[in-house]
């Protein structure tokens, strides 16, 4: 009768052994409540819209939610009543929100206009609470009695015979039915017919409130008395009572799980393991804000959302995110703060002993204290490791180490035995083991702080050696400890970098050091790792990561995306990705060929001072108070891309209604555009892109403004984009965009030029007629001058000088000088004298009359060619000039060469032009035939880009110009020219003959 005694005891043993202190897991659910603007903390439906928008309905109206701020809708921006109890968009017009409202019937919210109908006389009829709009534009209406048919302007009632009471919900499925749950049963109609089956699923007394349909098709059931039924067909196939007391809603989390709302917390359950999986229970101590749940929604980017009686809205994002809060923990102890075993179960230590954690299949996360077998020695645990033997080794700071056996027992917590102790002073050197590393080979490296390495085969376990300075070590405390798959011993220190010992039987061989000067980013290591592909990473205190590959060391800081250049510690998972604990959060390092550091949103902006990874793609890491569990797996499908919509435009000021197109006058230049990204993931993290098309076409790097300004915008046509980037960098898949154009001023517009433009050729045109008019006016003068200047001046000089000839040749005249002549007689009397002298003088004058009118002759036959407009051009310019060099060349026997460029005998030239080159040339010709003595003139007429040239050259005697007197002639060569904008050169020189240059802008 002993053996109760002895069992007690036993009992007793145990218990002392694994006495547990309540450690639950906490999400870390967001609360919304009045102070972000929500109107009130009652939350009775949760609605996210084809837009995006999360719309909330309380007893103090409805609440649209865009990620930064909420808008509220009350009795005063119309709504009959303030309690609403339900929401529902319509199908038919998306935009268009139908809300139940309490009292006043259904109220339709289109553009920001109410308008409210009610739906029937009886109590409860306009108590709205659940509402569903087909396909055929009916609304169909739960109400506090009974079912209600909207359409247009009619309403009737639906099931007659069982309108009394409340109605919980009216869903649609995928194959066209509506379900419809009410006090008096559950009944699904079928559109295409019109008929209505009552449905007998043996629940007893039990009310259907919420049902959710599966992707295979089964449908899933909740009462309100917590029974959870899966139901396929006409049948229920599995049920389950779940331990709450009254169940509100039902959601599926889009990973197997259904989250249930009651007034007693949430539930989570696997829908593969149904009837007896383990089941989540949520409550307050779990970081729920309060108790009853009454609302429950699953957004587009996995966000579940939640709403309670007393203290509002409140949004689970991470549902992959726990912490467990602990006191006085110690996380900066290299990396050795907690360890995980082969089966995924997390050993904490902790002042109080050893706790172990774990999560059985999809159900709550355990915890246990291990109050373990310490062996007399003394002081804190301090870190821990598991050797190769999987026996788990811990440190204490005062001295010494215990090895523990770990015993398995299913899902209940495990058996902690002490199987080895290492005492200080005879197993162990005594010393505060301050860092400790079991490698591949179940040895023990020990540093102990100031004296050396002690080095340990765990497999005895049997002491190896002992290693001081004064046996080569470096100076200093040793930090970090790691030996390598080629039997290569690193060893980190507090400020000496890393010293490198080939391991040789008892024995360590130096093979090289490594410090900043060979590339180490600090000098200060605390930690050291291998990476399965053979990379060594090396932590240091304030140099960021260094990571050892070939002789070459790379460099991870905060240049390169790091949070922060404290590491503290790694861990490789699964996916050989490289974990980083920081002291501002945890980060992965993706290996090659993508290197590149990643960030999960949860886990940053904390301190980590351990890290590790465990089965299934759980990461955890301890902080000073906490530990945190973050589960990986499954966790690579892109978000859904953010919505981004542009929520205001002001030009100059003031507010533009939006349209698809819009104009703005020039001076309505200054645009601002504010814009907003739905993304409820992490809403403060949202960023911005955009670009004004039109003004620049490259994107302006992410911002988080909402909105823009540009001024002074010139007229033209312009397209605003805007994309937004949620917390994950994924873009929206369109931008929004608005495309609107600032017109010119009327003095740009194409009608006022088109006007300009015809005006200025018109009176361009007037102008030339007028000119032409002008012109031919001119013409008809010249030429009449021409026909008058020759037919009478001319004819009248010509008819001088022949009578002056005529007067010359009278016989009388001409004998009497011939006698006169013959005679001589000096004796002639004074009268006959008289005679003679006069007849003499009389000879010479008629003489000079005649060389006179014929020069005026020539003169005036130069001027009546020059102003006919008959001899325009080049060609006639040519005939004149080569009839004069003609006529004078063959009076001297010259022989007279002219050439004038083929291109320009048709051109047309001024009546100015051709006269001054023609009086040039004339008076060249005249001096050459008259002074140079040459046997040949040559005449050119060219051209030299756009200048008339004439060239008159012979091969004469010539002159000096510098001692030549300047004649007229020279001179009005020389001044002919310049009038018309040109010159006349003179080329000469004693015995070299002569050449005259003439260059003359050409116009016709």
């Amino acid at each position: 009768m002993r053996i109760l005694p002895r069992l007690s005891a036993a009992v007793l043993v145990f218990l002392l052994g694994h006495a547990a202190r309540l450690h639950p897991q906490i999400l870390p659910f967001q609360l919304y409540s009045l102070k972000n603007g929500l109107s009130s903390v009652w939350i009775t439906s949760i609605l996210q819209d084809s837009r995006g928008y999360l719309w909330v309905t309380s007893d103090e109206g409805v609440s649209v939610y865009d990620g930064v701020r909420f808008r509220n809708y009350t009795v005063g921006d119309g709504l009959p009543v303030s309690h609403v109890w339900s929401i529902h968009e319509s199908r038919r017009a998306p935009g268009t929100m139908w809300i139940g409202t309490h009292g006043a019937g259904v109220v339709k919210m289109q553009n920001g206009k109410f308008t409210s109908r009610r739906l029937g006389a009886r109590p409860g009829a306009n108590t709205v609470s659940t509402m569903y709009e087909d396909e055929r534009g009916i609304l169909w209406c739960g109400t506090n009695n009974g079912v209600y048919q909207v359409l247009a302007d009619s309403v009737r009632p639906f099931l007659a015979d069982s309108s009394q009471g409340w109605v919980p919900f009216i869903a649609p499925t995928r194959d066209g039915l509506i379900w419809i749950s009410t006090m008096r049963g559950l009944f699904r109609y079928q559109p295409q017919t019109g008929a209505t089956q009552p449905l007998d699923l043996h629940l007893g007394a039990e009310i259907p409130v919420c049902l959710v349909e599966e992707e295979a098709g089964d449908l899933w059931l909740a009462t309100h008395r917590g029974l959870v039924c899966r139901v396929r067909g006409d049948r229920v196939i599995a049920k389950r009572q779940l331990p709450v007391a009254e169940v509100n809603g039902m959601l599926a989390d889009g990973e197997g799980g259904l989250w249930i709302t009651s007034s007693s917390g949430i539930v989570r359950l696997a829908r593969e393991d149904f009837a007896t999986g383990a089941l989540t229970h949520y409550s307050v101590a779990n970081g729920l804000p309060e108790i009853t749940v009454i609302a429950c929604l699953r957004d587009r980017e996995n966000n579940l959302w939640f709403g309670g009686r007393t203290r509002g809205l409140f949004k689970l994002a991470e549902r992959h995110y726990f912490t467990f809060p602990f006191e006085n923990l110690r996380a900066d102890v290299m990396n050795r703060a907690a360890v995980v075993d082969r089966r995924g179960r997390l050993f904490l230590l902790t002042p109080e002993g050893v706790w172990e954690i774990w999560q059985p299949h999809l159900g709550n996360w355990q915890t246990v204290l291990h109050r373990v077998d310490r062996a007399n020695l003394t002081g804190r645990l301090w870190q821990a490791d598991f050797g190769a033997d999987s026996t788990l080794w811990i440190g204490y700071n005062d001295g010494g180490l215990c090895g523990y056996a770990i015993h398995a027992n299913g899902n209940q917590p495990s058996r902690l035995q002490r199987t080895h102790v290492l005492r200080p002073g005879r197993e162990l050197p005594a010393g505060f083991p301050i860092a400790f590393h079991i490698d591949h080979e179940n040895q023990l490296w020990c540093s102990l702080r100031g004296t050396g390495l002690a080095h340990v085969d765990l497999r005895g376990p049997v002491r190896r050696g002992f290693y001081s300075i004064e046996k080569g070590l470096p100076e200093g405390t040793i930090r970090a400890i790691w030996r390598d798959r080629h039997d290569r011993l690193w060893l980190g220190g507090f400020g000496n970098g890393i010293t490198i010992y080939r391991v040789e039987q008892d024995t360590l061989r130096f093979e090289r050091k490594l410090t900043k000067t060979e590339g180490l980013p600090d000098d200060g290591i605390r930690m050291i790792a291998e990476h399965s592909n053979g990379e060594i990473w090396i932590a240091t205190r304030m140099g960021g990561a260094g990571i050892y590959r070939d002789g070459q060391i790379q460099i991870l800081s905060t240049r390169e995306g790091l949070l922060s250049n404290a590491v503290w510690g790694f861990a490789e998972d699964e996916e050989g990705r490289m974990w980083l604990a920081t002291s501002l959060g945890m980060q992965y390092y993706t290996p090659a060929p993508q290197r590149t550091l990643h960030t999960p949103q949860p886990l940053s902006g904390q301190y980590f001072g351990s890290i590790g990874v465990a089965p299934g793609g759980m990461i955890w890491g301890v902080s000073y108070n906490e530990l945190v569990v973050y589960q990986n797996r499954d966790r690579h499908a892109t978000s859904a891309p953010p919505l981004i919509y542009l929520t205001n435009l002001r030009v100059n000021g003031k507010n533009q209604t939006p349209a698809p197109e819009l104009e703005f006058s020039h001076d309505q230049n200054l645009c601002t555009i504010e814009f907003n990204g739905i993304s409820f993931k992490d809403e403060a993290a949202v960023r911005y892109r955009y670009r004004l098309r039109g003004l620049h076409e490259n994107w302006q790097e992410p911002t988080d403004q909402r909105v823009v300004t540009f001024a002074s915008l010139r007229p033209g046509a312009y397209t605003f984009e805007v994309m937004a980037l949620n917390a994950e960098g994924v873009a929206s898949a369109q931008p929004a965009s608005l495309t609107f154009t600032i017109q010119p001023p009327f003095w740009q517009r194409w009608w006022f030029l088109t006007f300009c433009a015809v005006l200025l050729a018109s009176i361009l045109y007037a102008v030339h007629v007028v000119r032409l008019d002008r012109l031919l006016a001119i013409e008809k003068i010249r030429s009449r001058i021409a026909l008058d200047l020759h037919d009478d001046i001319g004819a009248g000089l010509t008819h001088i000088g022949l009578l002056s000839q005529v007067a010359l040749h009278k016989k009388s005249v001409q004998r009497f000088l011939a006698q006169e002549a013959r005679e001589g007689n000096a004796a002639a009397a004074p009268e006959a004298e008289l005679q003679a002298a006069a007849l003499q003088e009389l000879a010479g004058s008629l003489t000079r009359v005649g060389e006179v009118a014929r020069e005026l002759s020539a003169a005036m036959s130069d001027v009546v060619w020059s102003i006919n407009p008959k001899h325009d051009s080049v060609e006639a310019l040519q005939r004149r000039l080569k009839a004069f060099a003609g006529e004078v060349c063959s009076a001297r026997n010259i022989a007279l060469q002219f050439e004038v460029t083929r291109q320009l005998a048709g051109s047309k030239l001024h009546a100015e032009v051709r006269r001054n080159l023609l009086l040039i040339a004339k008076e060249a010709l005249h001096n050459t035939t008259k002074y140079s003595g040459s046997p040949s003139v040559s005449v050119k007429i060219g051209a030299n880009g756009n200048q008339l040239v004439v060239e008159i050259a012979d091969q004469g005697r010539g002159f000096d110009p510098a001692l030549a007197r300047e004649g007229n002639g020279l001179h009005s060569m020389r001044s002919r020219a310049e009038k018309l904008g040109g010159t006349c050169e003179i080329l000469t020189a004693p015995g070299q003959g002569t050449r005259i240059v003439a260059q003359v802008p050409y116009r016709n």
